[in-house]
């Protein structure tokens, strides 16, 4: 997402480049879903909220892009102020979630949690 969201930030996008760092974000998200679904059957209740708060922080930022990018091929430049400012929060709260998801990880892994 993140290479998505810089090639987003250009003034003009290469938009075989951005397809491109699409497709392989899709992939990737195919594969944290994957795993997400492993955390939902195996792991303890407190691991399965903290990886829903990523998964929905996940998709509240996947929601930007996705716009960003029909956005980009439509020429529209409208929103792009506005849509690179949440998307910077967005981020942000993101990577909140994930370093929370990994604190209570290790805390199960060491048995604290």
């Amino acid at each position: 997402m993140d290479a998505v969201l810089e090639a987003l930030r250009a003034d003009a996008p290469d938009l075989a480049g951005v397809d491109e760092k699409v497709r392989r974000f899709v992939d990737l998200a195919r594969e944290v879903h994957r795993s997400m679904e492993i955390v939902i059957i195996e792991g303890p209740p407190s691991m399965v909220e903290a990886a829903e708060r990523v998964q929905h922080a996940s998709e509240a930022l996947s929601e930007v892009m996705r716009r960003m990018v029909r956005d980009a091929h439509a020429a529209e430049t409208g929103r792009k102020t506005a849509d690179e400012a949440a998307a910077r929060e967005r981020e942000r709260r993101l990577y909140a979630r994930v370093t929370e998801f990994r604190a209570k990880a290790r805390d199960v892994l060491a048995g604290t949690g």
